[in-house]
């Protein structure tokens, strides 16, 4: 009767495996599959004696982070136009894979500028897709209806300065427009006061005061040509409601030490240590920038001492669990949302030290978009980051800060001063 070679099948065995789990490429790993084997071969009592040779063709994976989509660029020369007109898109993108611009471009380079017509208002996206996920951006480019031979009065904003309310009135019709009244109603809709306008040329805009209201904060109404003076093209955009305050405000140097943080050389530390091979991320109450001055409410960034190393933190909605710590939730956004922070080298910064930092969002499928980078140098004063989140209303997300380093690996100091999402 046949009698099959437990051993060999079992070297066979062996050897399948570590052909097929590339990851197995650590030696403890390898030993506990060797003991397994030998206890198999050995079941019927009997001493085996193996000459285990080394699996062929097992190369060890290369699991070491790469690159996130960078866009550096992507830009417009003009972003209102008349139907027809050309316009030059301008782009620059690192560590991707696949860059496309959408509404008829297709695929591109990783820089170059592309010439368009477009003949209504067109959002251009750009996507760049690598291998740990996807970046895009966009550019919106208005492109003028044709216009009517008549005035057309809209309010296009509205600023609270000094005790007064100032209101900016635009003629978007193809006529000029006479003098007429702005008025404006509590909210009660009684009417409380009026403003004169000499009149407008066609896209002429004009910014002025209501001098006879008292603003407490209630909801008020304004309407362009109140006293219905001037005939116009469109009768029912003339009024606006404006919003003043601060509805959403998610405050990250709050949420810091509740965020998750890597990094190129690991996970970092969070707190005051002095030092931290893997990185380190503090939430500070101020905070001496490289400009010499003193800012408040600061969250600081030191990626591992090493060139070109990162450090990030991935925040969202901290949820507090009795007696059992918490978790986090995806954020979700708003309407009219922005990002704003200034960022800066901090005054223990190096003088070769340069840091770029990058904002970016987190959808559900785990794609992460990510805005261009800011740059800062020593010495530097603290530039403005302000990014306009109204594309993700009413998606849930996760927000990402991170730093890069450059060549230099001496006190990477990165600030963030009152990073925040509000509405």
């Amino acid at each position: 009767m046949f009698k099959p070679d437990l051993t060999a099948l079992v070297l066979l065995l062996y050897s399948a495996i570590l052909k097929e789990m590339r990851l197995l490429c650590c030696l403890s790993v390898r030993a506990w599959l060797l003991m397994a084997v030998l206890m198999l071969c050995s079941c019927d009592g009997a001493a085996v004696e193996l000459a285990v040779q080394p699996a062929e063709n097992i190369t060890p994976v290369d699991v070491s982070p790469c690159c996130w989509p960078r866009i550096n660029e992507f830009t417009v020369d003009s972003d209102n136009i008349k139907p027809g007109d050309n316009i030059t898109l301008k782009w620059d993108v690192e560590d991707a894979a696949v860059i496309t611009i959408d509404s008829g471009v297709g695929e591109v380079q990783t820089a170059g500028t592309v010439q368009v017509a477009p003949l209504k208002t067109t959002k251009f996206t750009l996507t760049a897709a690598g291998e740990r996920g996807m970046a895009t951006a966009w550019v919106t480019v208005q492109v003028a209806e044709k216009l009517t031979l008549m005035p057309d009065l809209i309010i296009t904003g509205i600023t609270y300065n000094s005790g007064l309310l100032y209101y900016t009135v635009k003629n978007v019709g193809g006529l000029e427009a006479g003098p007429n009244d702005t008025y404006l109603y509590d909210q009660s809709h009684v009417w409380r006061d009026t403003s004169w306008v000499s009149g407008l040329k066609p896209g002429e805009e004009m910014t002025r005061p209501f001098t006879n209201f008292n603003y407490q904060g209630n909801e008020i109404t304004i309407c362009a040509d109140g006293g219905k003076a001037v005939p116009e093209a469109n009768e029912g955009n003339n009024c606006y409601v404006p919003t003043f305050g601060i509805k959403f405000n998610y405050n990250f140097q709050q949420y810091a030490s509740r965020a998750s943080w890597r990094g190129s050389a690991g996970r970092p530390e969070f707190g005051l240590q002095v030092d931290s091979s893997r990185g380190l991320a503090t939430r500070l109450g101020s905070a001496v920038a490289a400009d010499g001055e003193t800012y408040p409410n600061v969250i600081q960034m030191v990626p591992a001492a090493e060139s070109y190393a990162w450090i990030e933190g991935i925040f969202g909605d901290w949820q507090e669990r009795w007696q059992l710590g918490g978790y986090m939730l995806p954020l979700e956004l708003p309407n009219n949302a922005r990002f704003t922070s200034m960022v800066c080298l901090s005054g223990e910064a190096s003088e070769t030290s340069s840091m770029t930092f990058l904002f970016g969002l987190m959808e559900a499928s785990g794609d992460i978009n990510w805005w261009p980078g800011m740059t800062a140098a020593y010495g530097g004063a603290p530039q403005s980051m302000d990014i306009d989140l109204s594309a993700y209303a009413g998606k849930k997300v996760m927000a990402i800060l991170r730093v890069e380093a450059g060549v230099s690996i001496d006190d990477n100091y990165a600030l963030w001063i009152e990073p925040r999402i509000s509405q």
